[in-house]
């Protein structure tokens, strides 16, 4: 089997083992930037992307005291990889997360939700009185003319049922009908 040759950058493994500080700050400077840059452009803060370095040269530190690793490639690129994998985990595992509350957050609000829907049903039944009482305000021929309409007659038929002359005379009398009632139904609900 081919054994393949160690990286440059194994002086860090190095370091890690022998706790060289001055070669650890320059695999901070040269590396945390560009993590920081990663994490906090896929929904993290500068604080994750701390943790997660600091996550990853704990895991390196393990590895390099292991007997016979070796590093054969950039570090940057194997705390880069090992950074990304975490956070990406990270991500699901606050996704599941979320889902869970979410979940329970509707098991433990039905009442809620049905209180919602009955206040909704209710206003809705307000509604339909208010414009049933606007309704019966309207001259009888108004009244007589929007039913007829609503329930889909025809505006020649219609003409003919309440004695109007054609279709035109219909279509202004249903126009200033709709626009009586509005205003009687906004009247109604202090919006004028």
């Amino acid at each position: 089997m081919l054994k393949m040759a160690q990286h440059s950058d194994h002086k860090y493994l190095t370091a890690l083992r022998e706790n060289n500080s001055r070669l650890l700050d320059e695999l901070y400077r040269d590396c945390a930037p560009g993590i920081i840059r990663w994490v906090t452009d896929n929904n993290g803060t500068s604080a994750d992307a701390a943790d997660l370095f600091q996550e990853a040269l704990i895991s390196l530190h393990r590895s390099a005291h292991k007997q016979g690793y070796e590093l054969t490639c950039p570090i940057n690129a194997l705390i880069f990889t090992i950074c990304r994998n975490q956070w990406v985990n990270q991500l699901r595992r606050k996704k599941k997360e979320a889902e869970v509350r979410i979940v329970e957050a509707e098991r433990y609000a039905p009442e809620t939700a049905t209180e919602s829907a009955y206040e909704r049903w209710e206003e809705e039944q307000l509604e339909k009185e208010r414009l049933d009482a606007s309704l019966a305000q309207l001259s009888p021929t108004c009244q007589d003319l929007l039913r007829l309409l609503g329930r889909g007659v025809s505006s020649v038929e219609a003409a003919e049922k309440l004695g109007m002359t054609n279709a035109n005379t219909v279509y202004r009398r249903k126009n200033a009908c709709l626009k009586r009632w509005r205003e009687l139904f906004d009247g109604m609900n202090g919006l004028k």
